[in-house]
C-alpha cells in the first residue's frame, strides 16, 4: 500500500464542453501546481469537437487526470454538481475547473493554506478575484471586488466564480448530503448558498488565475461596466422568466436544509419564497424586504425585478 501523500490532496473537477482550443493550457496549469497533490476528475458534457481524446490521451501519470466521463450533455451546473457528487471522499479538498483558463502555479496552494486556518469540522469554501485575459492571455484587468460573503448577500448575489471555488471534505459532504435538484442557479453560487448557511464561505482579493475571456464562455466576467449591463440586458429580452431565479434556489434551499438553519436565516429564506405567492406580497417583500447586493444599483434592480415577479 502506497503511503499517504505529506501535501495537501485536491480533487480537481474539471467539466468540458467542447474545448479544445485551450483545454491542453489548462491541463498543463494544472500539472504546474505546486504545494498540493493534485488528481483531476472530468466529465464531458457531450463535446463533438476532440476534446474528449485530449482528456483520454492526458489520462495517464504524472498529471493524475482519472479516465474521463465521457457523458451526455447536462449543463454546466448538473455536470459540476454531479462531478461533487461521485468523486472519491478521500481527498482534503475539492476543487472546480473550467476547461479554458490557465491556474497560476501556487493556485491551489494558497486556497488550502487559507482554508486550513479552522475546525476540521468546519465547512469551509474559499473563492477569490480573477485577472480576466483576453484568448491569447493578454490582460484585460482584475474582476471586481465582491467580497461579502455572508449568507444574506448569497441568498440575492453570486460572490463565488466557479473556477476559483476551493472546498474542505466536510464542505463538500454538506453540499452532496442534499442535492438541489433542478433549483440551482449555477454550481457555484449554490455550493457557496448553502456553504454560508452553514459554514463559512472565504473570499480572496488576490487573484491567482487567468480567467480567459471569449465567445465560448458559459458565463464571462467583464471589467468592463458597459459590457456587463449589454449581457444583462441581452439576457433580460431573451427569457425575462429566468433572469434573476433567486426564488427557485431559495424553494431548492429550504427544501434541502430547512431543517438545519438558523432560525433567522430560515425565516430570510421563507419571506422570500412566500413574497411569490401575490402581487400584494410581492411588492411588500420589493419594498420591505431583506435583500442585500454589492451595489446599490443592483439591489434597487433586485427590487425591480422582485416587485415585477422576475425571480
Amino acid at each position: 500500500m502506497s503511503a499517504r501523500p505529506t501535501t495537501p490532496t485536491v480533487g480537481v473537477l474539471l467539466s468540458t464542453y467542447n474545448g479544445e482550443a485551450y483545454l491542453e493550457a489548462q491541463l498543463d496549469s494544472l500539472a504546474a501546481q505546486d504545494g498540493v497533490t493534485v488528481e483531476i476528475f472530468a466529465r464531458d458534457d457531450g463535446s463533438s469537437d476532440r476534446t474528449r481524446e485530449i482528456l483520454t490521451r492526458h489520462a495517464r501519470a504524472p498529471l493524475r487526470l482519472a479516465v474521463p466521463d465521457c457523458g451526455t450533455s447536462l449543463g454546466p451546473t448538473r455536470s459540476f454538481l454531479q462531478l461533487l457528487a461521485t468523486a472519491p471522499d478521500s481527498f482534503d479538498y475539492y476543487a472546480f475547473c473550467d476547461q479554458d483558463d490557465v491556474w497560476l502555479p501556487d493556485k491551489l496552494a494558497r486556497a488550502v493554506e487559507i482554508l486550513a486556518g479552522a475546525s476540521a469540522a468546519e465547512p469551509r469554501l474559499y473563492c477569490s478575484r480573477v485577472q480576466c485575459v483576453d484568448e491569447s492571455l493578454r490582460p484585460l484587468g482584475p474582476s471586481p471586488v465582491n467580497r461579502d460573503s455572508r449568507f444574506e448577500h448569497l441568498l440575492f448575489e453570486n460572490i463565488a466564480y466557479g473556477n476559483t471555488v476551493v472546498m474542505n471534505a466536510q464542505a463538500r459532504s454538506l453540499v452532496c448530503s442534499a442535492p438541489p435538484g433542478t433549483g440551482a442557479i449555477m454550481h457555484d453560487w449554490w455550493c457557496a448558498l448553502v456553504v454560508s448557511a452553514l459554514g463559512t464561505v472565504i473570499h480572496d482579493d488576490e487573484a491567482r488565475i487567468l480567467y480567459r475571456q471569449h465567445s465560448g464562455n458559459a458565463i464571462g466576467a467583464s471589467t468592463w461596466r458597459i459590457g456587463e449591463v449589454s449581457r444583462h440586458v441581452l439576457k433580460l429580452i431573451r427569457d425575462p422568466r429566468s433572469f434573476y431565479p433567486i426564488h427557485d434556489q431559495a424553494e431548492a434551499l429550504l427544501r434541502s436544509f430547512g431543517d438545519r438553519l438558523a432560525p433567522d436565516r430560515k425565516n430570510l429564506v421563507q419571506a422570500l419564497v412566500s413574497s411569490r405567492r401575490s402581487m400584494s406580497a410581492r411588492l411588500r417583500y420589493a419594498t420591505s424586504g431583506v435583500m442585500i447586493r454589492n451595489r446599490p444599483i443592483d439591489a434597487i434592480a433586485a427590487r425591480v425585478l422582485v416587485a415585477a415577479g422576475f425571480y
